[in-house]
């Protein structure tokens, strides 16, 4: 066999080789579940889930949760959901001019190409539970926003407040005197990246380069990226109201349960769980 020959043989083997391993790249596949915390690979783009006419792009190394996942009846490959509340504002603002329910992205293939599998982030271990559905005896909806007050309101449809959250991919956010049942997550007064995180037992500091408007924040230096901070602390104190039928005071609607922390030595209140 030539040398030329030889040479076009091998390289036809390796191109047969490389499209065959980026057909299977393309084909793997994580094992998803709610709840579990993936990074993007890529750049990703996701569409909203009703009209699918609104594109978010989200960065690569970008951390997402899983909002639900299952598996499609045709290929039998996983797939998943986020919820974009839970995200920054800089990432869901574009969810906000769709038609529908803005917060739900469509159904995302999880792709190994996309997406890996990472431990939940330290600065959201401030209020992370483990095993929250054999815990909880309803729903776990712990999100990651603070509100100014004790728990969670009687009037909850009407009630607003002001408070902070941190997003699942690293954000600091704080929102001024908005409703705190919402169909969707409202746009924050301000903002900022979140540089580092030190948790000190129950306590944990959040540290950003600039002052973000409406949060509670401590400048403890005039140079770096870690110039203000946030301090919470969670206390493990659980407060619960009960929501009364609308018109018949007499029956119960649901049961709210929120779990209290301090910001500044001031009450905050995460709402945790409903119970039906």
């Amino acid at each position: 066999m030539s040398r030329v020959l030889l040479a076009l043989t091998i390289g036809m083997l390796m191109v047969g080789l490389s499209q065959q391993l980026t057909v299977q790249a393309k084909s793997s596949y994580l094992k998803v579940a709610k709840r579990d915390y993936l990074q993007t690979r890529r750049k990703v783009t996701v569409t909203n889930s009703y009209y699918k006419n609104t594109k978010i792009t989200l960065p690569k190394g970008t951390v997402v949760q899983v909002a639900a996942a299952a598996k499609s009846k045709k290929t039998h490959h996983p797939y998943f959901t986020i919820d974009m509340d839970m995200m920054s504002y800089r990432l869901r603002k574009p969810f906000y001019k769709a038609k529908g329910k803005p917060n739900l992205t469509a159904g995302i293939w999880a792709t190994t190409r996309d997406f890996k599998k990472v431990a939940v982030p330290q600065y959201l271990a401030f209020y992370h539970v483990s095993k929250p559905d054999q815990r909880s005896a309803g729903d776990y909806i712990a999100d990651g926003n603070l509100w100014q007050g004790i728990k969670w309101p009687v009037n909850e449809t009407s009630a607003k407040a002001s408070g902070v959250k941190i997003t699942v991919d690293g954000y600091l956010e704080a929102y001024s005197k908005v409703k705190v049942f919402q169909a969707y997550a409202p746009k924050p007064v301000g903002y900022a990246k979140i540089r580092k995180t030190v948790v000190n037992g129950q306590t944990t500091n959040f540290y950003v380069m600039n002052n973000v408007k409406g949060a509670p924040l401590s400048k403890v230096a005039k140079t770096g990226k870690d110039r203000y901070r946030l301090l919470v602390t969670r206390t493990g104190n659980h407060a619960i109201t009960v929501i009364p039928e609308e018109g018949q005071s007499q029956y119960v609607d649901s049961v709210e349960v929120s779990e209290r922390y301090l910001i500044n030595q001031q009450n905050y209140y995460m709402h945790t769980e409903v119970l039906f």
